[in-house]
């Protein structure tokens, strides 16, 4: 048996890979309640603004932690 080695560059590329998807699919997602605001009734607007919250929130996160990982301030997590 062979144990393979990943590079510590390579493990945190994987992963902002994994975080970058992650951020496409929550700007679809913003999309998808963007448009549906424009287009519902008053009584949906709270659920739908809360769901873009949500979503922003997400994104946010994920843009903040893929900017960690091009730094060296997450290299003990590997």
């Amino acid at each position: 048996m062979t144990s393979r080695t990943i590079s510590l560059q390579d493990k945190k590329q994987i992963v902002i890979d994994f975080l970058l998807k992650c951020n496409v699919y929550s700007d679809q997602m913003l999309d998808k309640y963007t448009e549906q605001s424009s287009q519902s009734d008053s009584k949906d607007q709270a659920a739908i603004q809360q769901k873009i919250h949500d979503w922003t929130s997400y994104h946010d996160f994920n843009a903040y932690a893929i900017e960690e990982l091009t730094g060296e301030e997450l290299d003990d997590w590997f």
